[in-house]
């Protein structure tokens, strides 16, 4: 009996000690992987004339208020004491540490690249969204931000549960600036013809629904999020019970379902401010993708 104690104690120690090393691994490849330097080439474009009117539709509709507030000011987004997951958005107006002194090259960095002024990857900001919007609408955002007024300043923060250090470390998350191809130009202009400005609005939902907007699990979101729609034209995909226009954009701007179930996590507060154009583009692009399995992102 005693053999048996000694041997299960024994192998209990050693699967301690394993999983200690395991997870001081994770602990320090997170890190190094968050500190590592990406080097991009950052196409210079004049953010000092944008259309401020037009920066304040796509500060709301692009859900920039959804992290940092309807002022700019910031604030707290996740807050999960249960499971460790802390994440506070920073103030970005003139009253901020954070973007107040950036240059026209270091926001273009941030919101096309995924990369901070020093270089190091932007870990929570969702660039993915932002890469490929057009010169004068970053332009227009950028202008808009930078004449809020000053906010208080936001202690911004995150802190991340072990097992996301460990999947960032691993590659199972990834960081916007591992999903943008930044050797891909962003178009000048917004796009004219209705397809294509349905593409360019859809922008802004990959960084949730995946790049091929076949949805899934969110990679990094908290565990008890539901998985994003399939945005395809697959038979089992949310697009298939908006067959028109009128019911699609009634439901972008009550954040209900045709059967009138509401729809979670959504930021449809954001998204309601979309005006007509913008809605039938989209579905239009929406219901013109081929079919892809759900979940496949």
């Amino acid at each position: 009996m005693n053999k048996v104690v000694k041997i299960v104690g024994g192998s209990l120690a050693v699967l301690a000690l394993a999983a200690g090393v395991t997870a001081g691994a994770a602990v320090f490849l997170y890190e190094h992987k968050r500190e590592r330097i990406v080097d991009v080439d950052v196409k210079p474009v004049d953010l000092a004339s944008g259309d401020l009117q037009r920066g304040e539709y796509l500060f709301v509709t692009r859900a920039c208020t959804e992290c940092h507030g309807k002022d700019g000011g910031g604030h707290t987004m996740v807050d999960d004491q249960k499971g460790g997951l802390f994440i506070g958005a920073p103030n970005i107006t003139r009253g901020g540490r954070t973007t107040a002194s950036y240059s026209d090259a270091d926001w273009l960095r941030l919101l096309r690249h995924g990369v901070k002024p020093s270089g190091r990857p932007a870990f929570i900001m969702p660039s993915e969204d932002y890469s490929q919007m057009a010169d004068e609408d970053v332009a227009a955002l950028v202008s808009y931000i930078r004449s809020l007024p000053p906010a208080t300043e936001y202690n911004a923060e995150f802190k991340l549960p072990l097992i996301m250090k460990a999947l960032y470390a691993f590659g199972v998350i990834e960081d916007a600036a591992e999903k943008i191809d930044h050797t891909r130009p962003a178009p000048t202009r917004v796009p004219e013809d209705l397809h294509e400005k349905g593409e360019y609005v859809a922008n802004v939902c990959s960084g949730c629904h995946g790049a091929g907007l076949a949805g899934g699990k969110i990679p990094g979101a908290p565990p008890d999020w539901p998985a994003a729609a399939n945005l395809t034209s697959a038979s089992d995909a949310a697009m298939g019970r908006y067959s028109t226009v009128d019911a699609f954009r009634q439901m972008m701007r009550t954040g209900k379902r045709a059967d009138g179930t509401s729809i979670g996590i959504m930021p449809f507060e954001n998204f309601k401010a979309m005006n007509d154009a913008e809605l039938d583009a989209l579905f239009t692009f929406l219901k013109a993708l081929p079919p892809k399995a759900s979940g496949s992102r």
